[in-house]
């Protein structure tokens, strides 16, 4: 997992253009007349280019919306509600770990969304070596101590979207359930409710957040072509996000997936 993650990294900004200058560098220092030389400014014309256009509202609001949307929601009536995680973090001074702040609007919007008469499934596992609760186990706390809405079952072995996919099935096919309600952002829902599908459950959508949100209002006309930190956050969220959807295109599902 650390190796895609890894190689994920290396093919967006601001790592690839970073490197791209940096191997301008390098050809710069060789002979002058040598081809590579020649071709160390273009390179750096490029990568300069690259790195700013990648930070600018205007290119991260464009990404985004090259991200699709869900396929056809089920018609078929939801027998579940299932939350996807987001990650978490370790609080250095005491130890604990927490949910990212992106798990816990899933689970929020899925308290307050979502329909409150259906049983919840989380899925997450352990992304890392040394990480001590899954992902699951820390959402089935957060939903049952702060926003007093019980979890009736956890996915507590996945890694990837796909894993998260296989496992869920697996674990509701069991209890009977075949239609959910899917509960993660909006540039994560055309790949997750594909897959979903693809493990055997009909999937109604219910995305947090929407497409309408991408460039905020203050970062309209020429400042949109400023770069900013938020807006390179949000390349990389909506790069990985489409590197993910081809990737899942190709790839069969993984096997169940086992702790």
């Amino acid at each position: 997992m650390e190796s895609q993650a890894a190689l994920t990294t290396l093919v967006m900004p601001p790592l690839a253009p970073l490197l791209g200058l940096l191997l301008a560098l390098v050809l710069w220092l060789l002979p002058s007349s040598t081809v590579f030389a020649k071709l160390s400014l273009p390179l750096a014309i490029l990568s300069v280019a690259t790195l700013w256009i990648s930070a600018t509202p205007t290119f991260s609001y464009w990404l985004g919306k090259q991200v699709g949307q869900a396929p056809p929601q089920a018609e078929a009536v939801p027998q579940a509600v299932v939350v996807l995680g987001a990650g978490r973090y370790r609080d250095e001074k005491s130890g604990n770990e927490r949910l990212s702040a992106t798990s816990l609007e899933r689970l929020m919007w899925a308290v307050d969304k979502g329909p409150g008469q259906l049983p919840v499934l989380v899925s997450g596992g352990r992304v890392y070596a040394g990480e001590r609760d899954s992902e699951a186990q820390l959402m089935a706390a957060v939903m049952k101590e702060r926003l007093q809405r019980p979890v009736t079952w956890q996915e507590n072995c996945s890694r990837t979207t796909a894993e998260n996919a296989v496992n869920s099935a697996a674990i509701l096919h069991d209890s009977g359930v075949e239609s959910i309600v899917l509960v993660t952002h909006w540039w994560h829902m055309p790949r997750a409710a594909r897959v979903f599908a693809r493990a055997g459950l009909q999937v109604q959508p219910l995305a947090v957040g929407a497409p309408g949100e991408l460039l905020p209002r203050a970062q309209s006309g020429l400042l949109s072509w400023l770069p900013t930190a938020s807006a390179m956050l949000r390349t990389q969220v909506y790069w990985r996000e489409l590197l993910g959807q081809w990737w899942y295109y190709w790839r069969p599902l993984p096997p169940e997936h086992k702790c």
